[in-house]
């Protein structure tokens, strides 16, 4: 006997079980339980279309997209427009360059120096 023959049995040994259990329950029970079922089932057929009932992959993805949506445009049009912290060219070399800082720090220095080997 392979697994596919033992499941098929067991399955059908669980289904005549469950069976029995169901002939042998309280018939006012029964009853209550035959409404519940009929009920749900005229209930399904009057639903109505409304965002809820959409499949839940959709409304997940609709609200995925309505985010990413609102953040694109958060960021795309209320980015800030500051300027950069030099406008002249040479100030945005030094700072884009990967010499030491140290050189700059003393840069007035060497400008002023600059203007007096001029003079002279």
């Amino acid at each position: 006997m392979n697994e596919v023959q033992k499941e098929v049995q067991f399955i059908e040994k669980v289904k005549g079980l469950l069976d029995e259990s169901a002939e042998n329950l309280d018939p006012r029970f029964r009853h209550r339980l035959q409404q519940a079922r009929v009920q749900a089932l005229e209930a399904r057929g009057k639903r109505r279309f409304s965002f809820f009932t959409l499949p839940r992959w959709i409304t997940i993805g609709g609200l995925a997209t309505v985010a990413t949506a609102v953040l694109a445009f958060f960021f795309l049009f209320n980015a800030s427009k500051a300027d950069f912290p030099t406008k002249q060219a040479e100030d945005f070399e030094i700072l884009t360059s990967k010499e030491h800082i140290d050189f700059y720090t003393d840069l007035e220095f060497f400008r002023w120096l600059a203007a007096k080997e001029n003079e002279s």
